[in-house]
């Protein structure tokens, strides 16, 4: 018997998503482009989040669903989706985002006319928890440069939305990448990473429309120790993400295959990005800093 493999993979990873998980659902099964799987992984929610899923999954063969035992983090289960894959195209999708019906027809269409675009994703409308959009701008990642150093430079000096993560990337390329790392802000670095294997192309339509609201990690960048909980699943570790970004960051630099003087050049764009963002590298380690010497005092105490 022989099986079909679907052309799309969209991975949805969710954490007790019920609030708006059915919503979601809908706007991904409504695309006009149905030849897709939707990989949903559960990361041992304790809300309604499981009955959601489940409900879906048998009214839809399209959708595979994942329960995981333990939390892997929003890194760990973001990952787990891809591994679960078996499309020719890949998409994330997160359980509070929406997407208009030809959302996924319209990048089809760019990859299959453009092999040298390795994602593409469609502009994108902030709204909040109700629906309302929001007056907020995106610059966008619209790399089309010819240069792979000078995509990777508009990468490592941006620090707008990554709502270009959320676009169909070929799932050969995307497996060349390290994926998302367990920390803040790590999906810079595949988007690093994947700037240096083709270009990215922004379609010039509203397709997509990202939700703000005060459970999202976007609206709690400034509460380290919860946004390491959240990355990494589990309490207690030290948070120090543009730190790790930054080295990340020049890994894959000097991993690359470029030239000895871009990669010199796109060292010197990092050390900028870093010099710029001083303060926030200084208030990282001084949290870092409290945060052992509490558990120090902690431990002391009780011994």
């Amino acid at each position: 018997m022989s099986h079909h493999r679907p052309r799309i993979s969209i991975g949805l990873p969710v954490y007790n998503g019920e609030r708006f998980l059915e919503e979601a659902l809908v706007s991904l099964l409504a695309q006009t482009y149905s030849d897709f799987e939707l990989i949903i992984s559960d990361n041992a929610s304790t809300d309604q989040t499981e009955v959601i899923c489940e409900a879906y999954a048998a009214k839809d063969r399209r959708i595979r669903y994942h329960r995981n035992k333990k939390n892997l983090g929003l890194g760990g289960n973001f990952n787990r989706v891809f591994e679960l894959s078996i499309g020719e195209y890949f998409k994330w999708a997160n359980a509070d985002d929406l997407f208009k019906p030809h959302y996924l027809v319209r990048c089809v269409d760019v990859l299959d006319s453009d092999p040298t675009v390795v994602l593409t994703y469609a502009k994108t409308t902030f709204i909040d928890e109700t629906g309302k959009p929001l007056d907020k701008n995106d610059p966008g990642w619209d790399l089309r440069s010819e240069a792979a150093h000078e995509r990777l430079r508009y990468v490592i000096s941006s620090g707008h939305w990554v709502n270009s993560l959320y676009g169909l990337i070929r799932a050969n390329a995307l497996s060349k990448t390290h994926l998302i790392p367990s920390y803040p802000g790590g999906d810079y670095r595949v988007l690093g990473e994947l700037s240096l294997l083709g270009k990215f192309y922004e379609i010039p339509e509203y397709l997509f429309l990202r939700r703000f609201h005060p459970g999202s990690s976007s609206q709690n960048t400034t509460n380290l120790e919860w946004m390491a909980e959240y990355h990494k699943g589990v309490r207690g570790h030290i948070c120090l993400p543009f730190w790790n970004l930054s080295v990340d960051h020049f890994i894959t630099i000097m991993r690359s295959e470029l030239s000895i003087g871009q990669k010199l050049s796109l060292a010197g764009s990092l050390m900028r990005s870093m010099r710029w963002g001083w303060r926030r590298l200084l208030e990282e380690l001084e949290v870092a800093f409290k945060t052992y010497i509490n558990r120090a005092h902690f431990k002391t105490s009780r011994s």
